[in-house]
């Protein structure tokens, strides 16, 4: 017993600083295996789960080409959908950029609201530069948290004179 007493006396620091450095290793391994390795099987996590309960139907897609071929200036519309974003790429012949953005824009009222709280949805709105015309090339987003504003990023090319 005496013995133990005087190996506690002399290493007592020793043994605490241990048991500190012990415990931080244990932290550390809990926090690469959370945050690391993880416990999901899937390699894309669980962002895709609640579109199993609403995949992004055919006559959804037609409904939407539909209404935007009414205008006589779109040419070309394809709809496709990939996780949880729905693609439109419209060309246009013979429009403003701000006639474009317009007719684009109608697409949402045949997407119905159980889509638009699910699916973000992105627009490519294109048209090939004439004698008459410049052209354009734009895309456009809505994600599932805004109500109906299209957020615009032109990416027309510009030329150097």
């Amino acid at each position: 017993m005496k013995k133990i007493k005087n190996w506690w006396d002399s290493n007592r620091v020793l043994f605490v600083l241990c048991v500190i450095v012990i415990i931080c290793f244990l932290i550390m391994g809990f926090v690469v295996v959370k945050y690391f390795v993880g416990l999901n099987t899937s390699a894309y996590g669980d962002r895709l789960d609640d579109i199993a309960d609403l995949p992004f139907t055919e006559e959804a897609q037609n409904n939407i080409i539909n209404k935007l071929k009414e205008s006589e200036t779109v040419t070309d519309v394809t709809v496709h959908s990939q996780g949880k974003i729905i693609y439109i790429r419209i060309t246009f012949t013979n429009t403003s950029l701000d006639r474009a953005k317009e007719i684009a824009a109608t697409a949402l009222e045949v997407i119905s609201d159980e889509y638009k709280q699910h699916y973000d949805i992105h627009f490519t709105l294109y048209e090939a530069a004439t004698e008459e015309n410049a052209g354009f090339t734009i895309m456009g987003a809505k994600n599932i948290t805004n109500e109906s504003n299209i957020i615009w990023n032109n990416n027309t090319p510009v030329t150097e004179e």
